[in-house]
Order: C-alpha cells, then structure tokens, then sequence
C-alpha cells in the first residue's frame, strides 16, 4: 500500500461521470462491481489528469481492491467509448465533461486547458474554435473526422 498522501480532490466531483462510465461498461458487456465503480469514481473526482498507475495506487491508498491489469482495462475502454481523454504525450487521462452525455455518439473533437505546474486540466467550448476548425476545413477541402486541442500554460492557482 502507498504511504503517499491521496490526490487532490476538486470541490466538486464531474456530475453524472460514474454513472455514465458505468452504463456505457455494462452496455459494452462489463460486469457492475465495487472496484471498477471505485475507479470511476475517482476518475470523475480527480481536478488533475492521472495516468492507469496512478490510479491503481490512488485505489490502494483508499483500500480498494483492484489489480492493475483491471485499471488498464478499464481506462482502455473508457477512452474507446469516447469517456475519458489521455494527455497529449502521456498515459495520463481525464473524464470528458458531461456536456455531450445525451448524444447517440460520443463527441470526436475535445479542447483542453492543462496546466503545466499542478496538472490542473479542463475541457473547454469554444464557438471561435470552432469556427477556425471550420475556416480550416473548407481551405483544405479535408474531410475532418476528428480533432484534439491542448493548450498547456499556468492555471490561476499556479499563476498567482
């Protein structure tokens, strides 16, 4: 078991991501059990990204029993069904908001916010954005089937 402190824990968790993640896993074939609901909802409370072996040693420091193979799974399948996003350059993943919870698919095209110093992440909307995505697309005449933007800087906290 890790002696290291718990990761730091937004005041709020992502509203809904456990269940979502959850039925999205039981429609996949997935089983409901106390460890895999553990992992979700520890994805869904986390106000920095973590990578699958943090995860697993973030779950034993709370006493959870999963093995690490299960995390790795699990957080394959999470991002194949469009529910968590990794990092760019990393292992490290993040829940996607629950801003498209009702769409028939999961969105193809995320924006995130990461902060260099803490690891602080956010997914963000922006209609500009997306109206350069659009700009970008009838210049090039590419048929777009999907998109991943990172901007990486100082979040407030880190800035101050």
């Amino acid at each position: 078991m890790s002696t290291r402190a718990p990761a730091a824990l937004p005041a709020a968790p992502l509203p809904g991501f456990a269940d979502r993640a959850e039925q999205a896993l039981l429609a996949r074939g997935g089983r409901r059990t106390k460890s895999r609901r553990a992992l979700l909802e520890l994805i869904g409370a986390l106000e920095r990204p973590l990578a699958p072996g943090e995860l697993h040693e973030e779950l034993q420091a709370r006493g959870v029993r999963i093995d690490r193979v299960s995390v790795w799974r699990n957080v394959s399948a999470l991002v194949e069904l469009g529910l968590v996003h990794r990092v760019l350059g990393q292992s490290a993943v993040r829940p996607c908001s629950d801003a498209d919870a009702d769409r028939a698919e999961p969105a193809r095209c995320h924006h995130a916010i990461v902060c260099n110093a803490c690891g602080t992440a956010s997914e963000f909307h922006s209609a500009a954005v997306e109206r350069a995505l659009r700009e970008v697309r009838r210049s090039t005449g590419f048929r777009v089937q999907g998109h991943l933007l990172e901007l990486r800087g100082l979040c407030p906290r880190c800035a101050a």
